[in-house]
């Protein structure tokens, strides 16, 4: 009987050593392909050690395609020559660096790799079919109209359906004339830029801290100087905000990214507060993953509650349909459209007139409604079976952020740096993504008032992760992390 071998004198894990061991005999052909290995108890019995060790060494042979379970049958060594072309021939020592190197690059790119991101969707479930539906729509009923010119804000019958959505879905009281589309969030943001630059001078903007990347790149590549504020437990440090520069603030208040903090409504007045203080401050609200949210009603967005028009709204349908639905959009006040109408209304559109037409139909349908409810559903499910999977290692993890939207923070309290867990877990085939690349700091930030990032904690995304990734996935975590 095949028995891997294990080093007493190392500091490796058992699950580590077991893994390692059965793996280089598979590489090196000790073990052929179809060889059926001990069965977890028979194992465990030989080395002393629990089936759950065994069984989690398995599961990470299963994942990378070292292994193939069987059911009820039990665990056989996999074909390796068609994965991995190195193990058909072993290499004498004096061959060549740059070949060798060459086969090990396509045996680690070989490797099926368990991504966590944070900014993943579930794309199997798309309603193909209702939008197929919404095409032939367009096309039969629209004719060589869809090809016409389009209004430099966007289609009229896209900003009428969206008016009724957000009226209905996030409560916002607005009209089509104040909603602008564009491709994508970073186009957007430039034009916004552009629009506020025609009718104030931008002392600054005020960013949260952590902060999403993205924005603050497009801030700062367009010469936009950036005050970053530290987050308190209800979000945005107000005290820390009325004290800086800036006339503009970007916030994520439904769900904070990464923190996941979802701004109370006392706090949302604050802000409100803040912005009618002086006549050129504005809020933008980015509604980030507004549409996830998993314990009660979803909060109205800010936009909801502003009288004096100081709200600008953000939105888009990256998460809520697909990342590559390059469909973006704003939410002005009537003296920023003026502003846009006056001085850039020579910009046309940037999103197709067809594709505008399409998603229009699919709003007004219903459909794109049903969809949202189906996927707050199946991202429901996900969330509570990663839950449940972590839960046998709660003595060492830190849950939090799981209320709403499609990531969770997960503090790690085993001794490990966040650089360590992040590189233990790549090693293990397991991409996850550290909490301190978010937190930024300017040179108003001293030593003191500096925001200190979460120890050992990462962002594990999770929605567009099949059941079965998910569970193996936390079996590579649990072992590289020695929890």
């Amino acid at each position: 009987m095949y028995i891997p071998v294990l080093n007493p004198s190392t500091a490796a894990s058992i699950y580590m050593q077991i893994y390692e061991s059965i793996k280089q005999d598979l590489i090196s052909n000790r073990l052929l392909t179809g060889t059926r290995l001990p069965s977890k108890r028979l194992l465990a019995s030989q080395l002393g050690i629990s089936v759950n060790t065994v069984d989690t060494a398995y599961q990470q042979l299963v994942s990378e395609g070292y292994l193939e379970a069987r059911s009820r049958s039990g665990y056989y060594v996999c074909d390796l020559g068609a994965q991995f072309p190195h193990a058909q021939s072993s290499f004498p020592e004096n061959t060549n660096p740059k070949v060798q190197a060459a086969a090990n690059a396509i045996t680690e790119a070989c490797i099926p790799v368990i991504d966590f991101s944070p900014n993943g969707v579930d794309l199997s479930v798309l309603p193909l079919a209702k939008i197929r539906k919404a095409i032939r729509e367009v096309f039969e009923e629209d004719g060589v109209a869809a090809f016409s010119s389009c209004d430099p804000q966007g289609a009229m019958s896209l900003r009428n359906a969206l008016c009724k959505y957000l009226r209905e879905s996030r409560g916002l009281l607005c009209s089509p004339d104040q909603i602008i589309l564009g491709a994508g969030t970073d186009y957007i943001l430039q034009l916004l830029v552009q629009i506020l630059r025609s009718v104030h001078d931008i002392h600054s903007v005020a960013m949260e801290n952590p902060v999403y990347n993205k924005a603050y790149q497009i801030f700062t590549g367009l010469q936009v100087p950036v005050d970053l504020i530290p987050l308190d437990k209800y979000g945005i440090h107000m005290e820390s905000l009325t004290l800086s520069r800036s006339n503009l603030v970007y916030t994520t208040p439904s769900h904070q990214f990464p923190l996941g903090i979802i701004m109370p409504v006392s706090r949302r007045t604050e802000l409100m507060a803040w912005a009618w203080a002086a006549p050129d401050r504005y809020i933008i609200e980015d509604d980030y993953d507004s549409e996830f949210r998993y314990a009660g009603r979803p909060i109205p967005a800010i936009s909801g509650l502003d009288v004096q028009n100081r709200v600008i709204y953000l939105g888009t349908f990256s998460k809520s349909l697909a990342p590559s639905v390059r469909i973006s959009y704003l939410v002005v006040p009537p003296s920023l459209l003026l502003a846009f109408q006056k001085n850039l209304s020579y910009y046309n559109t940037t999103i197709t007139h067809p594709d505008q037409l399409v998603l229009a139909r699919f709003i007004d349908s219903g459909d794109f409604e049903r969809h949202i409810n189906r996927m707050r559903t199946l991202y429901r499910r996900k969330r509570d079976l990663f839950v449940q999977a972590l839960s046998p290692y709660k003595q060492k993890l830190q849950i939090s952020g799981t209320d709403a939207g499609l990531h969770l923070l997960c503090r790690v309290k085993n001794g490990m740096t966040e650089e360590e867990l992040v590189d233990k877990a790549n090693k293990a085939a397991a991409k996850v993504y550290g909490i301190s690349s978010y937190y930024l700091f300017d040179k108003t930030s001293d030593a003191a008032g500096r925001p200190v990032p979460p120890k050992s904690t990462v962002l594990l995304g999770y929605a567009s992760l099949s059941d079965d990734q998910i569970i193996r996935g936390v079996a590579a975590l649990a072992g590289a992390w020695q929890l």
